[in-house]
């Protein structure tokens, strides 16, 4: 699948915000767009949402017209803070029941769901959502959110505010409905993120560029004006700056690494 953005400008009344963004997002990798706060990250995830409607150009999903409706799930930051349900199980399987489905079908689906998510049935099914750990109450709020198995997936921030084993979860889980979704994610920390096949969509003001993850990095690595990463992400790629291909440098590695070292 292939979501293409092609000419887009954002406005907000008369005043133009952002664009022309020409752009393309696959299944297959993480989508990630990248910016400062306040570049307008999340107003295009609004926009691809259908939330945001003052723009000019055209989205396509597999070069037909893109209506957001049945076709995206769009997550904000910290989404474990609306649970209204007094089960795990009821949290994620809300979507289904206000779908209709038959009994039989909601079961097989929520559990199956759960375990996508890296949450046993068994284990965790009749669990009181706000008592679970900080990375298994993300995992809940992001499962009930995408349960429609929609083709796009809209994430603000997934990681924000988890310790380094929960965005170690997380990302492996997200990396996964990758092969099958359109993953797009906004994030401030793209490290905690990249893989070998990430694709980047910078966006700097009004300018907006693709990257692949090598050329990102090697620019980052060599100018922190562009876009600063962590000192420690820096440290630890720079002698490789000018290699063919960088290689990843996982978040949890360098810190279990460094407290080691401390410990010694």
């Amino acid at each position: 699948m292939i979501l293409n953005l092609t000419d887009i400008n954002i406005s907000f009344g008369k005043n133009h915000f952002l664009g022309p963004i020409n752009a393309s997002f696959e299944n297959g990798c993480l989508n990630l767009i990248v910016g400062r706060s306040g570049s307008g990250k999340s107003t295009l995830l609004k926009l691809l949402a259908g939330f945001h409607k003052e723009f000019t150009g055209s989205i396509t999903l597999d070069y037909d017209k893109f209506i957001p409706d049945g076709n995206i799930s769009l997550t904000f930051q910290n989404p474990e803070t609306i649970f209204f349900n007094s089960t795990v199980f009821d949290e994620v399987s809300y979507s289904l029941k206000i779908s209709n489905l038959k009994e039989n079908e909601i079961k097989e689906k929520t559990n199956k769901w759960l375990k996508t998510w890296g949450l046993s049935s068994a284990l965790y099914s009749e669990k009181y959502p706000f008592n679970l750990s900080g990375g298994e109450k993300r995992r809940v709020a992001l499962a009930a959110c995408t349960i429609l198995e929609p083709k796009v997936i809209l994430l603000d921030e997934p990681l924000a505010g988890l310790d380094r084993v929960g965005q170690k979860d997380l990302s492996e889980i997200i990396n996964s409905l990758a092969k099958e979704h359109i993953v797009i994610i906004v994030t401030h920390e793209p490290e905690l993120l990249i893989n070998n096949n990430s694709h980047i969509l910078f966006i700097d003001g009004v300018y907006t560029k693709e990257f692949n993850v090598n050329d990102f990095l090697s620019k980052a690595i060599q100018n922190s004006d562009f876009y600063p990463l962590p000192e420690w992400y820096v440290e630890n790629l720079k002698y490789y700056v000018n290699s063919q291909k960088l290689p990843i440098v996982k978040a949890e590695e360098v810190a279990n690494f460094l407290e080691n070292q401390k410990n010694k």
